[in-house]
């Protein structure tokens, strides 16, 4: 009764946080490979690894985008770490993620860091994975003035802008630091026997609306809403196509994103990925990758499909991720590891 309750609590309080949604008014950066950042798409996966063996987790992922623009390219680093943790017989998952995002000219960077916790609110369960989590930290963003130029150094004599003249610009404020929340939930139906696995995840960013302005005016980041899922169908003993989708929401900003995923297991402890999607009105996005035991490598590229690719010939972002996953007592690369 008192896990019913605790399940029921939670659902209707994201609900409810749902509901608002609409009434909010920026938008954050995002992965082709967000099923590969964990930690940053939900925090009830903070050290949950849906049934499979491992003490700790480490991923890291590599972005690259608009360099056909003939721009300063726009980048992405995430890293994250977290792990499987039992206090007094109930299962809880710590971790924490860093990412850094430079945008391109005038060198604006967001720096975000966030510790991540994860309760498992079914225990003992063999078919049934129900995770929730929270997430705290902070986001500092900055940028450079002097990486850019202003009409008033446009010379008139030389038909250039001389970047020796003042640029009549009040620039006082450059650097901003902000407190964080996120929230998620999470399901997963991880019967060894079925065929066919459904998952579901909901997760909230930015629960505090917080402030992000450079300027005197008060403007807020609004609440970002994800929503994902999929299903493991398992095809043979060798050959397993996973469909899933992702759909996320950001004050009037929607970004719909599909596709599958194929594993094929190839002779010992190696199994070939192959990921075929699409962001709606934006990019297809393909990527390969190998998985050894614990341990996964992808690589991806997005092909722009938008109007920009007018300019980019379809060039669109370079991505990478790589997953680490030990066992204690264990060499990394050691073939009983498993994700």
């Amino acid at each position: 009764m008192r896990k019913r309750l605790m399940v029921g609590i939670t659902l209707a309080f994201l609900a409810l946080l749902a509901l608002i949604s609409a009434s909010l008014n920026a938008q954050d950066f995002h992965m082709s490979q967000y099923d590969a950042t964990t930690l940053y798409m939900n925090p009830a996966l903070t050290g949950m690894y849906t049934g499979e063996k491992g003490d700790f987790r480490i991923t890291d992922d590599y972005r690259q985008q608009w360099k056909a623009l003939g721009i300063k390219p726009f980048s992405t680093i995430y890293i994250s770490y977290d792990m499987p943790v039992t206090v007094k017989k109930k299962k809880i998952g710590l971790g924490a993620y860093l990412v850094n995002e430079r945008a391109g000219q005038g060198n604006f960077n967001t720096l975000e860091f966030m510790a991540s916790a994860a309760y498992n609110i079914i225990e003992g369960s063999e078919k049934h994975y129900l995770t929730t989590g929270l997430q705290l930290g902070f986001f500092n963003k900055s940028f450079s003035p002097s990486s850019f130029t202003y009409d008033a150094q446009y010379s008139g004599s030389t038909g250039n802008f001389d970047t020796n003249l003042p640029t009549d610009e009040s620039n006082s404020n450059t650097n901003l630091l902000r407190l964080d929340a996120n929230v998620g939930i999470y399901y997963k139906y991880i019967a060894k026997e079925s065929k066919a696995n459904p998952y579901v995840g909901f997760s909230i960013d930015h629960l505090n609306i917080p402030k992000e302005t450079f300027a005197g005016t008060t403007t807020r980041l609004p609440m970002r809403f994800n929503y994902n899922a999929g299903c493991d169908i398992k095809v043979s003993e060798t050959f397993t196509v996973v469909p899933k989708i992702l759909y996320m929401q950001q004050s009037t900003a929607t970004e719909l994103f599909f596709g599958a995923e194929m594993r094929y297991k190839l002779s010992g402890e190696y199994t070939a990925l192959l990921n075929l999607n699409y962001r709606n009105q934006d990019a297809f996005v393909f990527d390969i990758g190998l998985k050894k035991g614990g341990h996964v490598l992808r690589l991806g590229y997005d092909l722009n499909t938008s109007g920009l690719s007018n300019y980019t010939g379809g060039r669109g972002a370079f991505e990478i991720s790589l997953i680490i996953t030990g066992i204690k007592g264990q060499s990394l690369f050691s073939n009983k590891a498993r994700i």
